[in-house]
C-alpha cells in the first residue's frame, strides 16, 4: 500500500548522500563509492545497489519496480497507488526547466527527484554517480522527454546557492546510449 510520506528534514542532516542515476556508464566500481553513506538508487541502479537506503521510481507501472521486488530499503513513488507494496508517496517532483530564453518546460525525472529528496532530508553534500545527461537526451530524443541537462544544471546551482555541496563523479567508462541500455 502506498503511504503518504513527508520527508523528515533531519533524516540525513549534515550528511553526505549519494544519488545513483542510471546512466549507461554506471558500473559496480562507481556504485561502490556510495557504500558507506545514505544512498538513493534510481531506476535500474537499484539492481547494482540492492543495499541502498532509498529506491526512487516515480512511475508505478514501470519495469524498474519489478527490479526492486527484493529491495529492503524505502521505496518512493510519485503517485498514490494502492496496489504498490510498502511504497512511500512523496509527490511527483516536477521541475520547471528553462531550456532557452522564453522556453520553459515542466519535467519529471527520477534522478532529479532523488536529488530533491536528499536536499529536503538535510544532506550537506550530494554526490551524483551515473549521471550521463547527454546519453539520456540522445536515448529519449524520439520520446519528447528532454531537459535533464538543463534541469541538472539548475538544481545544482540552486542547491549550491543554499550551501549544499553537489559533486558529480563520472565513470571513466563511456557507453553510448541506445535502446535497450537507455539511462533513466
Amino acid at each position: 500500500m502506498t503511504t503518504p510520506w513527508i520527508i523528515p528534514p533531519d533524516l540525513w542532516a549534515g550528511e553526505t548522500v549519494a544519488v545513483l542515476g542510471a546512466g549507461p556508464d554506471l558500473e559496480a566500481q562507481l556504485v561502490d563509492l556510495s557504500r558507506d553513506m545514505p544512498t538513493i538508487a534510481c531506476n535500474r541502479s537499484v539492481m547494482l545497489a540492492p543495499w541502498a537506503t532509498v529506491f526512487v521510481g516515480l512511475d508505478p507501472g514501470h519495469p524498474f519496480w519489478g527490479n526492486s521486488a527484493d529491495f529492503k530499503g524505502m521505496k518512493v513513488i510519485g503517485v498514490l497507488e494502492p496496489d504498490m507494496p510498502d511504497a512511500l508517496y512523496a509527490g511527483m517532483f516536477y521541475e520547471t526547466v528553462h531550456i532557452a530564453p522564453g522556453h520553459t518546460i515542466q519535467i519529471r525525472n527520477n534522478a532529479l527527484a532523488a536529488i530533491r529528496i536528499a536536499a529536503m532530508a538535510g544532506a550537506a553534500k550530494i554526490i551524483l554517480l551515473g549521471f550521463d545527461c547527454a546519453a539520456y537526451e540522445a536515448a529519449h530524443a524520439h520520446t519528447g522527454f528532454y531537459g535533464l541537462t538543463q534541469g541538472l544544471e539548475q538544481i545544482t546551482a540552486e542547491l549550491r546557492a543554499k550551501g549544499i555541496e553537489v559533486e558529480r563523479v563520472d565513470s571513466t567508462k563511456q557507453v553510448k546510449a541506445k535502446r535497450g541500455n537507455r539511462p533513466a
